[in-house]
């Protein structure tokens, strides 16, 4: 959970959220430290940002950044995977879907920064195909990062959207329980409606269709939550004042446990404190059509491709924080704790932009390893502070009891570490 900074802060013991048992030598690739980088490295305590409408700043662990115009092979970068699977029509689609691993591309930028070497705009290229699908599903694409330990954070997406109307194209987080399981052929027939969890979804979302009128400028804000929230409140057309199929734009949506914010180009455009998710997840890039007309309409008259330039995830995470203390190591460092830049104009491919890991959003450290899975983890039950609060250090030494009842944290300041209940918390409960 972030804190606010504004807040008086006492650090007894800091300790992120854990998602099943992490040996503490393996270190996050994502977070682009190796063993040998714990000795001293900037930005190794963690994030700040902050809030554009309140000014409110926000602490956070973890990063996961990715420089998609340099990309050259999708296969050498360990942040995201290819969903390959289809799924029969839903509803009032015509079509069903088909996830293709070929319509995912890299076109990285040329050397004269004029557009990438496979033509069009450079980035990652998500692809719909065009016509009457041959089996009946129309192919699209979709990529999702293989960590889904997500829990609260600042998300970002460098997007160009398509200018042919029939697809609908979606930068989203959702919770690791809605996630689709991979390779999906293991399952059983029509298993994707078993594995999909409408509950806990944060979505930005672009419908081609409406571009066709030149002056509409809408984009969707979509939050999936439980029933009892109404739906009415929890979707927001928005017009953001430019098209998003002429050039790069950055999408970005702040979660705390409070609330959910989205801005474009650092621009405020929607606040709710409904429907606001409490478990963790992950983050999928998505473009896709199947024919329905209350949606995507399509499929596209010609292959329609959307690209996205980046993605910067500044988040806190359910897995073990045996890396972070190992990376954390000297929190008054004045760059132990790095403060991430707002994108105020609209992001252009031909310059650079800002990287704060230490693989500038390139391909490099250890191989990736996806998270083990884990129960649920329950509402927050405590904050994350800042590690600069303390001057002794991001971890205490303090003995903590094991748990009798599976509660942790808390006053009590119980562990299930030891326990008959499982390493499934922290020390702030989860």
């Amino acid at each position: 959970m972030p804190l606010s900074w504004t807040s008086v802060v006492t650090l007894i013991s800091l300790s992120v959220p854990q998602l099943g048992n992490f040996p503490p030598s393996n270190i996050h690739p994502q977070a682009g430290f190796s063993k040998a980088s714990t000795v001293s490295a900037a930005c190794e305590c963690g994030y700040s940002t902050h809030a554009i409408n309140t000014n409110q700043k926000e602490f956070y662990t973890d990063v996961l950044e990715s420089d998609f115009l340099r990309l050259k092979d999708f296969n050498a970068q360990t942040d995201w995977d290819r969903q390959v699977w289809d799924v029969p029509p839903v509803g009032s689609a015509k079509w069903g879907r088909n996830n293709t691993a070929a319509n995912v591309r890299t076109n990285p930028g040329t050397p004269a920064a004029e557009g990438g070497v496979e033509g069009n705009d450079p980035g990652l290229q998500i692809w719909v195909s065009s016509g009457a699908p041959e089996g009946g599903n129309i192919a699209s694409g979709e990529v999702a990062t293989r960590r889904r330990d997500m829990l609260y954070g600042s998300f970002r997406a460098g997007i160009k959207y398509t200018g042919e109307s029939g697809t609908c194209g979606a930068f989203f987080w959702v919770s690791r329980h809605k996630f689709k399981i991979i390779p999906f052929d293991l399952l059983e027939a029509n298993s994707f409606h078993q594995q999909f969890d409408d509950r806990a979804e944060i979505d930005v979302e672009f419908l081609s269709k409406l571009y066709v009128d030149p002056a509409n400028t809408d984009i969707l804000l979509v939050i999936h939550a439980p029933p009892e929230v109404p739906t009415s409140e929890l979707f927001r057309p928005t017009p953001v004042g430019f098209r998003p199929s002429v050039g790069y734009h950055e999408y970005r949506f702040d979660w705390t446990p409070d609330s959910i914010t989205y801005y474009a180009d650092s621009k405020l455009m929607w606040e709710s404190k409904l429907g606001v998710p409490t478990r963790a997840g992950g983050l999928l890039l998505s473009h896709w059509s199947n024919g329905d007309p209350g949606w995507s309409n399509g499929p596209p008259a010609k292959d329609a491709h959307m690209e996205f330039s980046y993605v910067k995830a500044y988040f806190n995470t359910t897995a073990s924080d045996a890396d972070y203390k190992l990376r954390c190591r000297d929190p008054q460092k004045p760059d132990a704790v790095c403060t991430v830049p707002d994108q105020t104009s609209p992001p252009d491919p031909r310059k650079s932009t800002t990287f704060l890991s230490p693989n500038k959003g390139l391909p490099g450290g250890p191989a990736a390893a996806a998270p083990a899975p884990a129960s649920p983890a329950p509402p927050d039950a405590g904050p994350m502070v800042d590690p600069r609060a303390d001057p002794a250090g991001p971890v205490s030494d303090k003995k903590k009891e094991v748990t009798p009842d599976a509660t942790c944290g808390g006053e009590k300041g119980y562990t299930c570490l030891g326990g008959d209940h499982g390493d499934c918390c922290s020390s702030y409960g989860f």
